[in-house]
């Protein structure tokens, strides 16, 4: 594949999640911090991260201030993910992400489509209504807040309320795994979305058939199901993008050890694959 001259290549802190502990899922002995992921990034070669608003351990001016030149210090782009579409929340992190640096925020409605009574109407209509109250804010800052498909919203819903707030500031960060739980082709949901793209969560998920399912889970880039090949062409060709942003969770092992070295494993994997076989420069 030739070379994406436009594209820069990021990491999400979320892909450590297991080395940061921050997750019930599970808790090292020695936890990873903001700065041991920022020297990873540089040492990976990467253009810039996203920082999990869980990985901060602070809000502090000092704190934020530190991390921010460490960030500039070793020539990276960052960016703020957070949860949730709350005015509140959205403005107190707005004025996150302009402290940080970050350029975009990415974020979600968080609710479970599952559960009975969800009126999915009502939902992205609350979402529309923060989103409006705080675009003013997020334009001043010139941050673009990008809304994930996060296991809540189908491909037509998210489009729906991007074009209710109408702005560029609130666009899309299209999370290549969580299409699939919707049932939905993850190749045709980028090609519908890709107008309103602001962002990626780019992965790959593999599947298994156990005694209740069949069960997805994510995996290094190439190692799983998605075309990752003809969503990188939709992103270059049909999008404004000119950053992906990698996000490589994986599920624990069978000890700390192996635990630890299965994630750092498929994320360094998954930054050679984005390189030499997607050949994002």
């Amino acid at each position: 594949m030739e070379s994406q001259p436009t594209l820069k290549l990021g990491l999400f802190s979320y892909s450590y999640h297991l080395a940061f502990g921050a997750h019930e899922v599970f808790r090292p002995t020695v936890k990873m911090d903001l700065y041991k992921f920022i020297d990873n990034a540089k040492e990976m070669g990467l253009d810039g991260v996203q920082i999990d608003a869980v990985h901060l351990l602070s809000h502090d001016d000092a704190y934020i201030d530190n991390l921010r030149a460490y960030v500039e210090q070793n020539g990276l782009y960052v960016e703020l993910g957070i949860t949730g579409i709350d005015e509140a929340n959205l403005r107190h992190s707005l004025e996150l992400a302009h402290r940080l640096g970050a350029a975009r925020m990415s974020t979600n409605i968080q609710f479970n489509p599952r559960v009975n009574q969800i009126d999915v109407g009502k939902e992205v209509s609350t979402a529309v209504d923060a989103l409006n109250s705080v675009k003013g804010t997020a334009q001043r800052y010139g941050i673009k807040i990008a809304v994930e498909n996060h296991c809540d919203l189908r491909t037509d819903e998210l489009i729906d309320l991007i074009k209710q707030v109408d702005t560029p500031f609130v666009g899309v960060c299209v999370d290549l795994g969580n299409f699939m739980i919707h049932l939905e082709n993850p190749v045709e949901s980028v090609r519908k979305l890709a107008p309103y793209i602001v962002n990626t969560h780019f992965k790959d998920y593999a599947f298994s058939m156990e005694n209740w399912g069949f069960k997805a889970f994510g995996v290094a880039l190439g190692e799983g199901a998605i075309d990752l090949g003809a969503i990188l062409k939709i992103l270059v060709e049909d999008s404004r993008l000119d950053r992906i942003m990698l996000e490589i969770p994986v599920e624990k092992a069978a000890t700390e050890e192996e635990t630890l070295a299965k994630e750092d494993r498929a994320i360094r994997e998954s930054v050679r694959y984005a390189r030499e076989v997607l050949a994002i420069r």
